[in-house]
């Protein structure tokens, strides 16, 4: 509810706002003080009225000197318009005069920040804010802790942003506005058991806060918890059923965990609500394609390209549908189309040199791996395949480098490990092979068909057969 002095000063806002358009209107004089010009220049700076608030200022300084509120409105707007260095120059001789104002704190530390000075400085500057803070009104200074925060997060700088927004949620626990903040914080500095406990306990705060729940759900999904994150997309829904991002987000986690069914039942309830969605089409698409519904799968990536002739992402679906035919000359134009519209698309780099390996173009689909590659070093089947094709032609050593130097970027990867130890074997390189065999083993057993898949039955030394046997019975 809002409060009776909030009603107001609002009344008072408008009222002298409506004043000055008349006098710049008729261009008959009136008289406004100082804390009647600021309240005009907020009144348009919160409507994002730039030119609006621009001009107030102006016109405030020339009534009333070079007073250091107005100066400091004025280097506000600056730096609202990204005018910083104006800001800074402006604003730094005006410390003597307004030591005692959070608000020329706050404006310094942004433009600050903006500037890329040092770290030290602009904290130091927005902590000196907040402790000139302490006696406002509880909302104002929330909206300080809230306001520091993002202007910190939006410098990508998590760590301090996280510090304030812990500092904010100790001196109003019942925000849960701040655990918000804090679980992003932990998501973007990769700390997500953290995150998730912020969540927790804003959920504890409030059960049927559906943005929690939501968020919830993010964390999960990105830590390969899908069924966690269906669970709490569930609960989001439940809350609001029109929450149609939850909806969406349910779609994409249920694809990630093989749930294809569900997935494209959510995505077909996101299309009632936004018929339009390309992003929505697409994946649905997607879902009929792992379904093996590819007719209808490729009715679908053929709406989207009739009315987006450049879509990469529906060209991609129709090259997968046509592989899946072994319709290779067909995947190949789609894949070219994919190609032209997005140069960066690496799985379909990766997608081309897998068919180009099938049909024993070994040389073409090592150059279309090392493409995908160089646009995404983190995807251990293009490396494993990349290092496949160098054995198809019987460079092995240059698999076996390329093997080493996807470990590089991904230590103890299993399924490299596996392939390495596969490769190994073949040039009977035994010790070598055996030791790659039982650290990937340890860390994934189930993984260990990519070896088997690459070394002939026959071949494969008695003491990795009794490895894979004793899993095999511990597992019965």
């Amino acid at each position: 509810m809002r409060e009776s002095g909030d009603l107001y000063e609002d009344k008072e806002m408008a009222s002298n706002v409506r004043r000055y358009e008349t006098m710049k209107k008729t261009g008959v004089p009136q008289y406004f003080d100082v804390d009647e010009y600021l309240m005009i220049v907020d009144y348009y700076m919160q409507r994002d009225m730039q030119n609006k608030a621009v001009e107030a200022c102006e016109t405030a300084l020339k009534v009333h000197g070079n007073d250091p509120e107005l100066l400091l409105k004025q280097a506000q707007i600056q730096v609202h318009q990204g005018k910083v260095k104006a800001a800074i120059k402006a604003i730094l001789p005006l410390e003597p005069l307004l030591s005692d104002h959070y608000e020329f704190y706050l404006t310094k530390a942004s433009a600050l920040l903006q500037l890329g000075k040092s770290e030290e400085l602009f904290i130091e500057s927005f902590q000196k804010a907040l402790e000139l803070s302490t006696d406002v009104d509880p909302e104002e200074r929330e909206d300080i802790f809230m306001s520091i925060g993002e202007m910190l997060e939006g410098g990508q700088f998590f760590k301090p942003a996280l510090s304030i927004y812990k500092v904010a949620a100790r001196e109003f626990p019942e925000n849960i506005d701040f655990l918000f903040k804090i679980g992003v914080c932990y998501e973007n500095l990769d700390r997500f058991d953290d995150s998730i406990a912020a969540y927790n306990r804003a959920i504890d705060l409030d059960p049927f806060s559906e943005s929690a729940w939501y968020n919830l759900g993010i964390v999960y999904n990105s830590i390969g918890e899908y069924d966690k994150a269906i669970e709490a997309y569930n609960f989001a829904t439940a809350i609001d059923p029109t929450f149609y991002d939850a909806v969406f987000n349910k779609g994409n986690t249920c694809c990630n965990a093989g749930y294809y069914e569900e997935g494209l039942k959510c995505y077909q309830d996101y299309l009632k609500a936004y018929p339009n969605s390309v992003s929505a089409q697409c994946y649905l698409g997607e879902c009929l394609y792992h379904l093996d519904r590819l007719d209808d799968a490729e009715r679908c990536f053929n709406s989207i390209v009739g009315m987006f002739s450049d879509n990469a992402d529906a060209w991609f679906g129709k090259a997968m549908i046509f592989s899946t035919r072994r319709e290779f000359d067909l995947a190949i134009d789609a894949l070219e189309k994919v190609l032209h519209a997005d140069p960066e698309h690496d799985s379909a780099w990766h997608q081309l040199g897998r068919i180009l390996a099938q049909n024993n173009n070994f040389e073409g689909a090592i150059e279309a791996y090392k493409k995908s590659l160089e646009l995404n070093r983190y995807e251990p089947i293009a490396w494993e395949n990349l290092a496949l094709a160098y054995s198809a032609i019987d460079d092995d050593q240059t698999a076996i480098d390329v093997l080493n130097k996807g470990l590089d970027y991904m230590p103890d990867d299993s399924i490299l490990l596996y392939v390495l130890a596969a490769i190994c074997l073949l040039i009977h390189r035994t010790d070598e092979c055996l030791r790659h065999f039982r650290k990937a083993f340890r860390q994934d057993p189930d993984l260990c068909e990519h070896f088997i898949s690459i070394v002939p039955e026959s071949a494969i030394p008695t003491e990795i057969m009794k490895i894979i046997k004793n899993q095999n019975n511990d597992n019965h």
